[in-house]
């Protein structure tokens, strides 16, 4: 089977399912991509399509999925499991694994080896959004892609340093919010990478920003807090990044600042987390981290020199 009829498959299963869909994991082990796209297109399976296609007729859902590949072939690529390149981090997603990628931008796929992921809290301080321009800057220096989401804060700053930028969204590329997010994030596609699980339509969900952590967390080899208070999400990233073997680290911020009780506790309760003051930090932490739970032996994914 070709390449290209493998892509379009997958796209089409990626545009009427929700990641991590049963039947469609079931279909996938069964018959292979193209075989489970003809079954579902054809009527031969019965399925729960994803929320935004409910109450389209069959015909209506092909047609939609047609449009929309062939849209993202024009604006930017569909990046499936049988690209060298597809992302080997994702592997450890298992049962949650997107079944393709949507992506737009000249920016190379993040590989576990060659990317970190910065995180932390939206209502920022000015340290904080001071410390994560300086390492997401001297991270890029380093050769390292920095990877976080579009949010505001630590996460859009982090996003902020020229180079080797990849933002990961929650959402179809369709959903941003509000004109700042927007030129962000056309900025992003013209100079680094915007990749998303989820296609074009889809709406943002709680369900949908908790799985997007997860990929957040094992796209890289490992994920840095660099200011985030007690209950912040960007906790639940660390913690899951390290509990797939990757490197888990914080920053330390004021010791009478609330936006840093979260890293603070982390580094006191948590001995596998370690303190980043500056980048020779991280990239000592990460030189050696990655140890993925369901490796993926021949994924290209050497270490940078």
């Amino acid at each position: 089977m070709d390449l290209e009829s493998i892509r379009v498959a997958r796209a089409g299963l990626g545009w009427l399912f929700e990641p991590g869909d049963m039947t469609l994991a079931e279909l996938l082990a069964t018959n292979g991509p193209v075989d489970a796209y003809d079954l579902v297109a054809g009527g031969l399976v019965t399925f729960a399509p994803r929320p935004e296609l409910a109450g389209l007729s069959l015909p209506q859902m092909r047609a939609q999925a047609a449009t929309a590949v062939d849209a993202a072939h024009r604006d930017g690529r569909i990046v499936i499991p049988e690209d060298r390149d597809w992302p080997a981090g994702l592997d450890d997603a298992r049962d949650w694994t997107p079944v393709c990628l949507w992506t737009a931008g000249p920016g190379a796929i993040p590989q576990p080896r060659q990317a970190v992921t910065l995180v932390g809290a939206r209502a920022c301080t000015a340290y904080g959004e001071h410390m994560a321009r300086d390492l997401a800057s001297g991270l890029v220096t380093h050769g390292w892609a920095v990877v976080s989401s579009a949010a505001l804060g630590i996460e859009r700053a982090a996003l902020a340093a020229e180079g080797a930028a990849v933002a990961v969204l929650p959402h179809g590329i369709d959903q941003l919010l509000g004109d700042r997010q927007r030129q962000f994030t056309h900025l992003l596609g013209e100079q680094g990478l915007l990749v998303r699980a989820f296609p074009a339509g889809a709406v943002p969900r709680r369900d949908r920003a908790q799985l997007n952590a997860l990929y957040l967390a094992i796209l890289t080899g490992g994920t840095v807090v660099v200011e985030a208070p007690v209950r912040a999400s960007a906790l639940a990233v660390v913690a899951t990044a390290v509990r797939h073997g990757r490197a888990g680290m914080a920053v330390p911020g004021p010791v009478t600042s609330a936006m840093s009780t979260g890293c603070h506790r982390l580094l006191r309760e948590d001995r596998q987390i370690r303190i980043v003051t500056g980048v020779d930090d991280i990239v000592t932490d990460l030189r050696h981290a990655f140890a993925p739970v369901w490796p993926r032996p021949e994924a290209d994914d050497a270490p940078t020199t």
